[in-house]
Order: structure tokens, then sequence, then C-alpha cells
């Protein structure tokens, strides 16, 4: 190694160990890292032996969302799974609005998701002529009156293409 090579060395290695001397208190100084411990306090106001403080109100029934009922495998259950079961529990006599009708089930969600969140939607499987399509239904009703006025209510673009189905006829082609 020769004089110069050497020099360089010398001074970026005194340069570097420069940086942590920390003799004034200017600014542009590093200061080395000071560790202080916490101190926490070791009082709790509760008193473990008296729990009237939080008394247990209720029946102690629990009302849990229909998000969290698990299936098999303790995993929640499946939006489509929820949707056909909702669909084969209503009434074979009532009636409901079909709003969209496809071959892709993505075409029948967006429709779907464009309607108004006032009632239950689904969207359901079924085969038609050897092909399988999707259904996106709004709503139960007990008569074809108050689907019809609620049919009347949907926005425009919703209404187009959308009819009053019983869902009778709907259970009946609907896939597994």
């Amino acid at each position: 190694m020769n004089r110069l090579q050497r020099l360089v060395l010398g001074l970026g290695a005194g340069a570097l160990c420069s940086c942590t001397v920390n003799d004034s208190p200017d600014y542009s100084q590093y200061a080395s890292y000071n560790y202080s411990e916490l101190q926490y306090s070791q009082t709790y106001d509760v008193n473990p032996d008296n729990y009237s403080q939080y008394p247990i109100t209720g029946s102690g029934m629990v009302t849990v969302p229909e998000s969290y009922h698990v299936g098999a495998y303790h995993s929640p259950t499946r939006a489509k799974d929820r949707d056909r079961n909702w669909v084969s529990n209503q009434n074979p006599q009532g009636y409901t609005i079909e709003i969209a009708s496809d071959q892709k089930a993505s075409k029948v969600a967006g429709k779907l998701y464009k309607a108004p969140k006032n009632d239950r939607m689904a969207e359901i499987k079924y085969h038609q002529n050897g092909s399988t399509y999707y259904k996106g239904l709004y709503g139960s009703y007990n008569s074809y009156e108050e689907a019809q006025k609620a049919l009347n209510a949907l926005p425009d673009d919703l209404k187009q293409g959308a009819g009053i189905k019983n869902w009778g006829s709907v259970q009946s082609n609907m896939a597994d």
C-alpha cells in the first residue's frame, strides 16, 4: 500500500471517529443514544375480590352477526352458501325482483352493487338449456303488489331488464 492510500484511509477513519464525539451542544454533531428505563406503576384500581363494580347485565345471550357463523372447518360461511340458504328458505308463494340474469357472475354482481341497500340481495347460480347462468335477486315480498311497488322505487338503470319472479320458480331452477 502506498503512502497516498494510507493517508486517505487515515483521514477517512479519523473523520468517522469524530462523528461520535459530542463535546459541543451544536446540532450538527451526532448525539449518542441514551437509554433510560421506564417506570411503570405497580398499583391497580380494580379490586379482584369485588366484582360488583362491573355487574353482569342481560340474559347472557349474545347476538352474533350472520357473517360470523362458521361452517365446516370453523371458517366463515361463504356468501354464495348464505345466498343459496336464504333463497331456499323463502316462502314459495312469495315474490322477489330479478334485477339481473347473465352467464357472467361479475355482471350480475355489478348490478346488485348498484341496487339500494334497503332489502336483502342474493346472487344464485342456475342452469338453463345446458348452460350455467347467474341471477341477481332483490328483496322478498308477500304479494305481487308489494314487489311491484319495490320495483317502481328502484333507480331507472336497474328497472331496465328487471322483473318480478315467484319464489317457487326461482327455487326450482336453482343449481346446487
